[in-house]
């Protein structure tokens, strides 16, 4: 495990813990999901299979694979699965499973199918108009003041896919493979440089204690 993914897992803990109303969580929380061994009962689920198979789909079209590998195979889905089981505060537990119906109703409504059965081209066409609705800033109903009001960040139409969506990419942008084929980290920087040649090839810079 490199030393960039060590230090950017420990920084993404925080975050993690806020959105799922944890205090504190260990570094084992983002470990990767361990197979069952022989003789041991089975781990605890949070999802039933067709939830599983919605957050899977989903996962796979907010971060699919391409050059690099997606969501689906850094195993966000399952990590988000014991996070829920182990770490999450009951609200946060009722929130996220709240924000699955309403994503399988839109796709039961324009192609009477589940989410997870449409081409990954369909889903991506349909998320997309979804997401932007969803996320669609909206009048705060509760009233927040200074550091809080800052904090908080706008609210938004859907709060509850929105707390999904950002642990979806959260937990991938903490995996190994993210901190080493998406984003560059530097422990040491260089020499300050005032402009970089930016070209298809240019992998954004990941910062130490949060996402890059």
């Amino acid at each position: 495990m490199t030393d960039a993914f060590s230090i950017h897992r420990r920084g993404a803990l925080a975050s993690i813990a806020a959105l799922i109303g944890a205090t504190a969580l260990p570094l084992e929380a983002l470990a990767a999901p361990k197979k069952k061994a022989k003789g041991k009962p089975a781990t605890k689920k949070f999802f039933s299979p067709s939830q599983m198979a919605l957050v899977t789909a989903l996962a796979d079209t907010l971060i699919p694979a391409t050059d690099t590998p997606g969501a689906v195979f850094t195993k966000a889905p399952q990590q988000l699965e014991s996070l829920m089981v182990n770490w999450a505060s009951p609200a946060t537990k009722a929130q996220i499973l709240g924000a699955l119906p309403a994503i399988e109703k839109m796709a039961l409504d324009a192609d009477k199918k589940p989410f997870a059965a449409l081409t990954p081209a369909r889903r991506k066409e349909l998320l997309i108009a979804y997401d932007k609705a969803a996320l669609k800033t909206v009048p705060r109903k509760e009233k927040l003041m200074g550091l809080a009001a800052m904090l908080a960040g706008p609210a938004v139409a859907d709060p509850a896919y929105a707390k999904l969506k950002d642990l979806i990419v959260t937990l991938y942008y903490t995996s190994e493979v993210a901190m080493t084929q998406e984003v560059i980290y530097e422990h040491v920087p260089g020499p300050f440089v005032p402009s970089l040649k930016i070209t298809p090839q240019t992998r954004p810079f990941a910062g130490v204690g949060g996402l890059g």
